[in-house]
């Protein structure tokens, strides 16, 4: 400290000179400056061309998006004295342009609306509307964070918005839409911007950096970017804490360990280990960022950057490089070797995951639990089979056995009791042993060397063709294992009833449309099947009908009967309503 203690305050003023005035030194002061929000600078500018200039305009978008900065560029234009027809930018000369370079322009009122929330601020301001300008030909008052005034601020403020004098413009400001009435919003010009894109960043950040004649790599800047999560204002907080903590050239390396980012290195690892289908390493990968500092949910947000970039040439690997300028080669090269291994529809279902992860990994107690969730569904095979059903028990509490023993028709006795041994077997085999739900479903595991080298259907399952009347002796054992299944199943299965088998399908009936819709769903029907499966040991397709037998009376009289449809009407005070015409 003694060694260094003379430079100790030139350190410390530099770093409170670059912290607090970068974003300024750099703010656009023409319309030709401003990155991005092209469609908004397009309407503002052709407004001032035309002389066609509005009372009241309303910016909404999130923080660092550039609100102030157009509200500030609009107003030194509107009051420009020496601006050229036809040409919406000031002419940063006239003693209006300066005054509003330095902040001191009496024409243009900004007021925090986040300290200034109560209604005798707006009625003070009310007041004071009615005055002339000073200077320019326009008074203009700029309200940030307009959405944090009070009701009756609001209120107060109303009139005046919907009959300003002709001399007086009004710019409101917010970051929460949402929390401002729509009274206030339909008397405004509503413009709605949007977060700046990496590229955007980057090159503004490039070009601060060349003039402040700073060593920075573009990676370096492209992390930053990714940081900054398309707040230009947020970009360049970070570039001004970056430059005034490394000395020399600052690399990607220096940025992670400021920041605690990764490496797109660490996202294509970790892509790799999701396209191979590694699910405990790919669990490890995410612990091990977590263990390193890494910021989990700037992780997640770099890695849905690079899934969009990767959607796009999964797309099309031929054509999809070339509109990802801002690569490399050899990154646009990885892409391509990804999109090898992930197909669009793969690579949507991993931004649908991650992007929920990004959002709850910032409130999460456990920083990686939400990725490593969103890991493992997508990981999990999409139709896992659902685990087996426990076999429904007798009022005696004794196992039921299942009717493996029902033959087909036409199957004589040596054939009927070696299916019954072969199934005792089976079973014998099953017992201390719990093969996974696929397997068991799909797979069913051989009793012996002998028995797997028989057919499959030989073994467990019966011939398809199941005659109604099995059917509808063990309706109730098939009803309650789909409940065991899928517990939601109860209500749609109230009425459920078998009315035709052919082949390996069977007619389900059921009494009213919505019911049927529910059943009709793919994983309920599968549900279905695989109570079969268990139930009959065989492989059934479902159809689902509407039950028209019953008149509606009885239908309404059967629905009301169950307790689950009576315990509601109870609960929410209901009725039955007949919509048939």
């Amino acid at each position: 400290m003694k060694k260094y203690g003379c430079l100790a305050p030139l350190f410390f003023l530099n770093f409170l000179v670059m912290s607090t005035t970068l974003y300024r030194k750099y703010r656009p002061q023409t319309f030709a400056e401003v990155v991005g929000q092209k469609h908004i600078v397009t309407t503002l500018t052709n407004a001032l061309k035309l002389a066609r200039v509005g009372q009241a305009y309303l910016l909404t978008g999130p923080r660092g998006t550039g609100k102030t900065t157009l509200a500030r560029l609009f107003a030194k234009a509107v009051n420009c004295s020496d601006r050229k027809k036809n040409d919406a930018e000031p002419c940063g000369k006239c003693k209006h342009c300066l005054l509003m370079a330095e902040g001191r322009s009496m024409d243009v009122i900004e007021i925090d609306a986040a300290s200034h929330t109560g209604v005798d601020n707006i009625r003070e301001l009310r007041e004071t509307v009615n005055l002339p300008p000073t200077l320019g030909s326009h008074k203009i008052y700029i309200i940030d964070e307009v959405h944090m005034l009070s009701i009756g601020a609001f209120n107060a403020l109303l009139k005046t918005l919907e009959e300003p004098p002709a001399h007086v413009i009004f710019i409101l400001a917010t970051t929460a839409l949402h929390k401002v009435p729509d009274t206030i919003v339909s008397r405004c010009q509503r413009f709605d911007l949007s977060r700046f894109p990496v590229k955007s960043i980057v090159g503004k950040l490039e070009r601060i950096a060349k003039q402040e004649k700073l060593n920075i790599d573009r990676e370096a800047l492209e992390m930053i970017a990714l940081t900054a999560e398309g707040g230009m204002r947020d970009a360049e907080s970070l570039l001004s804490q970056i430059i005034s903590l490394e000395s020399g050239t600052i690399t990607e390396d220096q940025v992670i360990e400021i920041l605690g980012t990764t490496k797109k290195a660490s996202i294509v690892a970790l892509l790799r280990l999701i396209g191979a289908r590694e699910l405990y390493p790919s669990l490890s990968f995410v612990s091990k960022l977590s263990q390193d500092g890494a910021d989990l949910a700037i992780f997640a947000g770099a890695l849905l950057h690079y899934l969009r970039d990767l959607l796009l040439v999964s797309a099309d690997p031929l054509h999809g490089p070339d509109e990802l300028d801002s690569l490399t080669d050899e990154q646009k090269a990885t892409l391509v070797e990804l999109a090898g291994i992930f197909s669009p529809e793969s690579v949507i279902r991993m931004l649908e995951h991650f992007q929920v992860a990004q959002v709850a990994s910032k409130a999460s107690v456990i920083p990686e639990l939400p990725l490593q969730i969103a890991i493992v569904k997508i990981i999990a095979p999409e139709n896992a089979a659902q685990p087996p059903a426990k076999p429904p028990r007798t009022p005696a509490s004794q196992p039921t056995i299942p009717p493996e023993t029902k033959t087909a028709p036409g199957t004589n006795k040596s054939q009927e009791s070696g299916i019954r041994n072969q199934e005792k077997e089976t079973r014998g085999a099953t017992i201390g042993s719990k093969p996974s739900a696929a397997s068991e479903i799909a797979h069913p595991s051989p009793t012996s060397t002998q028995s797997s080298n028989r057919g499959e259907s030989d073994i467990t399952y019966q011939s398809p063709n199941i005659d109604l009347a099995t059917v509808r002796e063990h309706w109730q054992a098939i009803l309650d294992t789909a409940k065991h299944l899928n517990a939601s199943l109860t209500l749609a299965l109230s009425t459920a009833r078998p009315i035709e088998t052919a082949g390996s399908t069977i007619s389900i009936a059921v009494k009213y449309p919505f019911h049927k819709e529910r059943l009709d769903e793919q994983a309920n029907r599968l549900t279905l099947a695989n109570a079969f499966d268990t139930i009959l040991k065989s492989k059934m397709k479902i159809r689902i009908v509407l039950d028209n037998a019953a008149p509606a009376e009885k239908r309404d009289e059967t629905f009301l009967s169950n307790p689950l449809v009576s315990q509601a009407m109870d609960l929410l005070g209901g009725k039955l309503v007949n919509n048939e015409s």
